[in-house]
């Protein structure tokens, strides 16, 4: 069984991976391109809106019924009269979202879900224990099985990002972490597959993770219980997060900047 469950999940990368290059007439890139910052203001901002126009939708009397049906939505999922009641909930909405990522499930879906069913601090803290346990999984799949298929698909990527985990592997996972439209997937097989030490890459995830998990739990939250304040609040740090990110580029280590 062990081994059928491996042989299907190298199937499966191998899969996304030719229709990754497949579809792109150059090598696929971590980054893709490095989007502006003005591009990842307006996409961010426009799904920040959305959430503010549920929660006003919510709050009018048209969507109390709406909002009434998705609160007894959310307790039942919350575990509500059941023994465990939460905790057995976080547990295993952690386990299955923890999978679906290391699928390539966006982990800012699974954030705002969480959000969305636990609220914005339970819902961090959920979010980003299955993100890691995601990006785990996808990271040593790249390290142990699939090594060899990852540096034929990169071919001069996989030189050049290894050239630059040997030089900083800390700040250069961080530094792609904090790119949000950056392929989640790619980066953990190719930090896998490069032998990033492990606790480079753990800490590094984990602290590009929290500024957008901090957002998206707040949309979450805020948007399924009409809450425009959190909505607001998810605003105020996803321009925050922004902002992070844009002096970490202008501050970064020259050995990042001569690069």
């Amino acid at each position: 069984m062990l081994l059928f469950t491996r042989l299907f999940v190298r199937k499966k990368v191998i899969i996304i991976l030719s229709d990754v290059t497949e579809s792109h007439s150059e090598e696929p890139s971590l980054t893709q391109q490095e989007p502006s910052l003005t591009q990842d203001l307006f996409q961010f901002i426009f799904v920040g809106f959305l959430f503010l126009g549920l929660a006003l939708f919510l709050q009018q009397s048209l969507g109390s019924d709406t909002r009434d049906w998705l609160l007894e939505l959310r307790e039942l999922l919350q575990g509500s009269g059941t023994n465990g009641g939460l905790w057995t909930s976080s547990a295993i909405f952690v386990i299955i979202s923890g999978a679906a990522i290391s699928l390539g499930v966006p982990r800012l879906w699974v954030s705002g879900a969480a959000g969305a069913l636990y609220g914005v601090l339970l819902g961090i803290v959920v979010a980003t224990v299955a993100s890691m346990i995601g990006a785990l999984t996808v990271y040593l799949a790249g390290r142990r099985l699939l090594g060899a298929v990852v540096k034929r698909r990169f071919k001069g990527q996989f030189i050049m990002w290894r050239e630059r985990f040997q030089q900083n592997a800390f700040w250069w996972v961080l530094y792609v972490r904090l790119f949000p439209l950056s392929n989640s997937t790619l980066t953990n097989l190719l930090c896998g597959s490069c032998r990033v030490p492990l606790r480079d890459y753990l800490w590094a995830s984990f602290i590009g993770f929290l500024p957008l998990t901090f957002v998206f739990a707040a949309f979450g939250s805020g948007g399924i219980k009409g809450n425009l304040n959190q909505v607001l609040l998810g605003l105020c740090l996803l321009l925050t997060a922004i902002i992070i990110r844009l002096l970490f580029i202008t501050l970064q280590p020259k050995s990042i900047a001569k690069s």
